[in-house]
């Protein structure tokens, strides 16, 4: 039974744009204005992506003789300048094999942008940034400003008329359905993750569900209902203070917007029973039954997917143990990797300084990305104006905390994929920036404001709450432009 407390809980799922607070963040129109739909999806790895299981054999190879010696870590680069590596063997990479073309796949490879080298010292590093990954700033007590899908979602050219300005969905180890740690709204306004798959096809496609998704959409629409009859009721008689009439205004906007959202989503009927993922009760075994966070990650994914399909969203984040602790995930379907067959806590694996515990770590990276690889062959095979929906869509695979368990954050391995109609330079490539402390190193920012740039907001100044610790502005000319 769907609960008032449910409600309580739920009933802001993926709503913010009312409380976002960034629409401070102007500059000049990107080239890209075209009318080509824009879309952005992030995948956040907790706990760091090792680089060594990203980095192609040409690419280390390139590296080892820009150094002079072999290159176990990003402290070992040699070079002054970007190394581009115009035609890297990306799916050669330990973790990156989902981006080979296999029997009926297409090759995602030339569709690829590596990106090595960034760092973000000044977050902090540890077991998690937490909003500090997606906001680049420092997160301590709470987050600094809004993280980048906040931004990229109140952009006019990505929102469009999609009912929901962003989706925050993922996997966590914790038992609370809501990770408050990774995306906010702005400046001390967390942003929810919600960490049910089962909630989420309910609160996304429950519309057009049968049974208990179904029956959730209506309770709430009813609860919705009901709420707004009593502040609108409330506030013909209140005779309060004008601070309390402020807050039952301003809650009442907030139910009024939900309300059209509905009707909107119910309006879209046909688009959504079209791509509808499956939900929760409709396979046996259920999958939604499963406590495997590999298993969570891929009903997540096709749940984004099928949202970016359907029109309800053209901004997702995806995190896979993003966020304080909720990166201590076991993974039984892995337990052959581990060392003896004996799983760990997610802690003690991460503490594991050997080859057998990293290739775990190094499977789980693999993992993630393949359901990237398998989101963006979906998006693929849809035309689109100007192509087909992956050329109109950037995904990006990320980590919240560098290059390892206790980072330092001075490297975070990122792998882009697709976007071209939106300028990114996702063309089979490998990108290397000098080392953490080098004056030509580049920090995530210089990343995100790449992504500001290419869907339409070409700001050069997104993240650093103290600008000090910015390097340098704007964005990566070797990834966009």
């Amino acid at each position: 039974m769907f609960t008032r407390r449910d409600f309580l809980t739920t009933a802001g799922l993926l709503t913010g744009a009312g409380l976002f607070g960034g629409a401070a963040l102007t500059g000049r129109r990107s080239r890209a204005a075209d009318g080509d739909p824009r879309r952005i999806v992030i995948f956040l790895e907790g706990n760091g992506i090792r680089p060594d299981c990203v980095r192609d054999p040409l690419t280390l190879e390139t590296l080892a003789g820009h150094a002079g010696k072999p290159i176990e870590s990003s402290r070992d680069y040699g070079h002054d300048d970007p190394v581009v590596v115009p035609a890297a063997p990306l799916a050669e990479a330990r973790s990156l094999g989902a981006l080979a073309g296999v029997d009926d796949d297409i090759s995602l490879v030339e569709r690829a942008c590596l990106v090595l080298g960034l760092s973000a010292t000044y977050l902090g590093g540890g077991h998690s940034t937490d909003f500090g990954a997606l906001s680049a700033s420092r997160a301590a007590g709470g987050p600094a400003g809004p993280t980048i899908e906040s931004v990229l979602s109140a952009i006019p050219e990505v929102r469009g008329n999609t009912p929901f300005d962003a989706i925050r969905i993922g996997v966590g180890a914790a038992t609370t359905p809501l990770n408050y740690v990774s995306c906010a709204f702005d400046a001390g306004k967390p942003a929810p993750l919600l960490l049910s798959p089962a909630a989420a096809f309910a609160s996304l496609f429950g519309s057009v569900a049968s049974g208990q998704a179904g029956e959730e959409f209506e309770t709430r629409k009813q609860l919705l209902e009901f709420a707004l009859e009593d502040v609108t009721r409330e506030l013909k008689t209140f005779s309060g203070s004008k601070r309390g009439r402020a807050k039952l205004e301003t809650y009442e906007a907030s139910l009024l917007t939900m309300l059209a959202r509905n009707d909107q989503i119910l309006g879209m009927k046909g688009a959504l029973q079209a791509v509808k993922p499956l939900g929760p009760g409709e396979a046996d075994p259920d999958p939604y039954q499963s406590d495997d966070p590999l298993e969570q990650l891929r009903l997540q994914a096709d749940i984004a997917t099928a949202s970016l399909l359907a029109g309800l969203t053209n901004v997702a984040v995806i995190s896979f143990g993003a966020g304080s602790y909720y990166w201590s995930l076991q993974y039984p379907s892995l337990v052959d990797l581990y060392p003896g067959q004996q799983m760990l806590g997610g802690h003690d694996l991460r503490h594991g300084e050997s080859p057998a515990f990293y290739e775990v770590l190094h499977e789980v990276t693999s993992r993630g990305v393949a359901e990237m690889a398998r989101m963006a062959r979906t998006l693929a095979a849809h035309p689109e104006q100007g192509g087909t929906m992956l050329d109109n869509t950037l995904l990006l695979y990320m980590s919240d905390n560098g290059e390892k368990h206790h980072s330092n954050s001075e490297e975070w391995a990122m792998l882009l994929l697709g976007g071209n109609n939106m300028g990114f330079k996702t063309d089979g490539r490998s990108v290397t920036y000098p080392k953490s402390g080098h004056e030509n190193n580049r920090q995530t920012s210089n990343l995100f404001n790449s992504l500001l740039h290419g869907a339409g907001l070409p700001t050069d100044d997104f993240g650093h709450s103290d600008p000090a610790t910015r390097v340098a502005e704007g964005p990566l000319a070797e990834v966009w432009g």
